[in-house]
């Protein structure tokens, strides 16, 4: 998975497999990253999804206090399972994300080290400088691609977890939906197809800076990790790994965090008018969620945000590299 540019390689750096176990039948060993970044995606999805459900809570409702206080509340009222609300949809979807954006950015980041330096006589001389705009156009540019997929299973998700939150006593027998396969069905019901893609714009803005700012975190710190330690920085270490996951998952999740809060504020308005119009009640006219501007109110829950993103990306990164290397 090294690029033939020269600059730092993509993910996974330079991959020593002589003690692998050889596990994959040859049609498969072309597609050995995407399954095994598919694979490494389930679990961390499914590790994180509780936090996740606290964060987009916090971020749509005024009626929790903190981070405990909506755990507290949720289990109260809702069990165990209103933590896991909705997980159906984004177990399957979010993997197959993160194995498309792995494989997709692998393949985009030495085209776009090719457009920006082929030919140049600009172009910085050091490896460490060099990369960090090839890993920020690629990540962006792959998270935009994939946005027209993801979008809508993320408001799927969003809608199971928001749902029994934005019920109003005017609506007469309130029940959550009982599958996700009703969720679609309302959406579809009252917004059409294109309901689905509720949110798409600040989806796609969200993760564009995401992607962006997670790759370049991660391959500068997994660089800077190795160099301190005295390695080749093209080469990967368990420290290096650990420390570029946990601090991609923390920076990339501070950045992004105003738009992914403007999404939810804004898919939360979008799902009260489909429970409004299935109860019989005229929609409420939607209110702009400006993302440009500071406001505190689309900072909260950012701690339980960048400490789930710090332990799963640490977690998958650590777990896909290993497997990259002992698995062939």
């Amino acid at each position: 998975m090294a690029s033939n540019n020269g600059s730092i390689p993509a993910i996974t750096g330079q991959i020593d497999t002589s003690n692998a176990f050889h596990i994959f039948p040859e049609p498969l060993r072309p597609f050995k990253g995407s399954i095994l970044a598919y694979a490494c995606s389930f679990c961390s999805t499914f590790i994180g999804f509780p936090l996740d459900t606290v964060k987009t809570r916090l971020q749509a409702h005024k009626e929790f206090r903190g981070v405990f206080d909506c755990i507290r509340k949720t289990y109260a009222k809702e069990g165990v399972n209103g933590f896991y609300r909705g997980i159906y949809a984004p177990l399957f979807s979010s993997a197959f994300t993160k194995s498309a954006n792995v494989a997709l950015f692998t393949k985009i980041k030495p085209w776009t080290y090719d457009t920006l330096y082929a030919g140049s006589t600009g172009t910085p001389a050091h490896p460490f400088i060099r990369n960090i705009p090839v890993c920020f156009a690629s990540g962006a540019m792959t998270a935009v691609t994939i946005s027209f997929f993801a979008c809508p299973f993320e408001f799927i998700k969003v809608y199971a977890q928001l749902e029994k939150l934005v019920h109003t006593p005017s609506m007469v027998n309130a029940t959550a939906s009982a599958s996700t396969g009703d969720i679609v069905r309302l959406i579809v019901k009252h917004e059409g197809l294109g309901g689905l893609y509720s949110g798409l714009r600040y989806h796609m803005g969200r993760d564009a800076l995401f992607s962006a700012t997670y790759y370049s975190v991660y391959e500068s710190t997994k660089w800077s990790m190795n160099a301190l330690i005295n390695l080749d920085p093209a080469k990967s270490s368990p420290i290096s790994i650990l420390m570029g996951g946990g601090m991609a998952g923390i920076v990339a999740s501070a950045v992004m965090f105003p738009i992914d809060s403007a999404k939810s504020l804004f898919q939360k308005d979008i799902i009260a008018n489909i429970l409004r119009k299935e109860h019989g009640l005229e929609p409420l006219p939607l209110n702009k969620r400006p993302i440009l501007s500071f406001d505190r109110r689309l900072y909260k829950g950012v701690g339980i945000t960048c400490t789930r993103s710090f332990l799963v990306s640490m977690a998958f990164f650590n777990i896909y590299e290993i497997a990259m290397k002992y698995l062939a």
